[in-house]
């Protein structure tokens, strides 16, 4: 076998079959990426910082619930008298003033209150007036009229008595007037008793249960 004596021509000869061996080599396996153990790349993700959180939105307060209407008071002939009643042109007439002409047609109203004396779940009115003057005053008379009438009442207290004040409460079906009185020697200026009276209606009229008259 003849040797070759070019070395121009050897050095050509290696370089094909070196270039003919890396084509037809298998192709190199990737390179592994890092495990979260082996520390490669903690150095930027430090660097980086943790990754930002979401926004937390503020904490809302549920809203409070609707207020509850306020009851309406019942209407006339279920509750009790109706609020609407003008209570010292009614008065005027079961008093029986006699009208002036410079005096109004109205009674002068001490008291005025509800309360279901009669059992029967409405509220009676309680009205305790007098009528008007200009001079010197007139005797209290306190009235009861029922839920269904505004015209005549069921009692009427101060027909024995001259009355210049009273201190009108109930309790239950029970009315007690307390009141300072004139006897029938006393001046009209100067109350000289103090009455106290109770009624009590018993299913068809009031009646007296109570009645104690001092001396001032």
């Amino acid at each position: 076998m003849r040797q070759v004596r070019n070395p121009g021509l050897l050095a050509l000869t290696s370089c094909a079959i070196a270039a003919a061996a890396a084509c037809s080599a298998p192709p190199a396996a990737p390179a592994a990426a890092p495990s979260a153990d082996s520390g490669v790349g903690s150095a930027a993700s430090q660097a980086a910082g943790p990754a930002p959180s979401p926004s937390t939105s503020p904490t809302t307060r549920p809203a409070p619930p609707p207020a509850t209407p306020a009851e309406k008071s019942p209407p006339a002939g279920q509750g009790g008298q109706s609020s609407d009643v003008d209570w010292k042109r009614v008065a005027f007439r079961a008093l029986g003033c006699k009208h002036h002409a410079d005096l109004p047609k109205r009674a002068e109203v001490q008291h005025l209150g509800h309360a279901d004396l009669t059992g029967d779940g409405r509220r009676d009115a309680i009205v305790a007036a007098s009528c008007p003057t200009t001079t010197s005053t007139h005797a209290v008379h306190v009235f009861v009229f029922g839920a269904d009438s505004s015209t005549e009442p069921l009692l009427t207290i101060g027909k024995d008595a001259y009355l210049r004040t009273v201190d009108v409460r109930t309790r239950g079906r029970v009315l007690t007037v307390d009141s300072e009185a004139l006897s029938d020697d006393a001046p009209l200026c100067c109350s000289d008793l103090r009455i106290t009276q109770s009624w009590k209606w018993t299913g068809s009229a009031f009646t007296r249960t109570a009645f104690r008259s001092t001396k001032l």
